[in-house]
């Protein structure tokens, strides 16, 4: 059997994080979830293992994907996916 693939996603909003959290948990990815591009900077270099980083282009204050990939890139080869949620309205 093989083993399961450890996805970072990293999201501010919490949500989304929940939702998107869930659904690749029902899919059989162990996933650790963080809030802002500092805490994925420093959860890549603390050693947590991971397949594959899921990063919120625009994470609020603080650095934004962009730079939390760059800073995560200079290090480690790992595969990071972009992702860019959209409000629409007021609510």
């Amino acid at each position: 059997m093989s083993e399961r693939k450890t996805i970072l996603l990293v999201e501010d909003e919490a949500l989304i994080a929940l939702c998107e959290s869930e659904l690749l948990k029902r899919h059989g990815y162990n996933v650790v979830t963080v809030a802002a591009g500092e805490e994925a900077v420093a959860a890549i270099f603390n050693g947590i293992p991971v397949d594959l980083i899921l990063m919120d282009i625009d994470l609020g204050g603080g650095i934004d994907g962009t730079e939390a990939a760059l800073l995560i890139l200079e290090k480690y080869d790992i595969p990071i996916v972009f992702l860019k949620s959209y409000r629409t309205g007021d609510s």
